[in-house]
């Protein structure tokens, strides 16, 4: 199954969704990177962690932080701004987030190699939250890693 497409039937789930949501808003984790690492351990996929980080690290910092700061700065309401307006604008940037998750999430399927042998998932999470140089949250790792299975 293509990453993209098995990254929303899983996000769909609420354990997941909770789970993806704490670590991207308390732990600073991209949800696309984690996912991506669960993704290939259960398809079995060997992964380049220094290479698929690095792009991570890169398309965060020019992409997807920019994205979602400018998509939670519109959503409360603001002097002067019609709401319509502001929310209209809003859900384009919100739009624009996604389709760049999904450029992302693309990019990094991109990088794996052929399906091989099934991986320990939490194990993944692990690597790809020390990969990407934040300390990972074993905890909120271990949470996910069960939503996922």
């Amino acid at each position: 199954m293509r990453f993209w497409d098995w990254a929303l039937s899983v996000y769909a789930r609420q354990p997941v969704a909770g789970a993806c949501l704490h670590l991207q808003d308390d732990h600073d984790q991209n949800v696309p990177f984690l996912l991506w690492a669960a993704w290939a351990a259960l398809e079995g996929r060997p992964v380049d962690l220094p290479r698929a980080a690095a792009l991570v690290r890169a398309w965060e910092a020019e992409v997807g932080a920019p994205l979602r700061e400018v998509r939670r700065a519109l959503k409360p309401a603001r002097v002067d701004v019609a709401d319509a307006a502001r929310q209209a604008l809003r859900e384009q940037v919100k739009a624009a987030e996604l389709a760049g998750e999904k450029v992302l999430m693309e990019s990094l399927e991109a990088t794996c190699g052929p399906v091989d042998a099934t991986r320990d998932v939490y194990g993944a999470l692990l690597a790809a939250a020390h990969a990407t140089g934040d300390p990972p949250r074993e905890a909120a790792l271990a949470r996910l890693a069960d939503a996922l299975a």
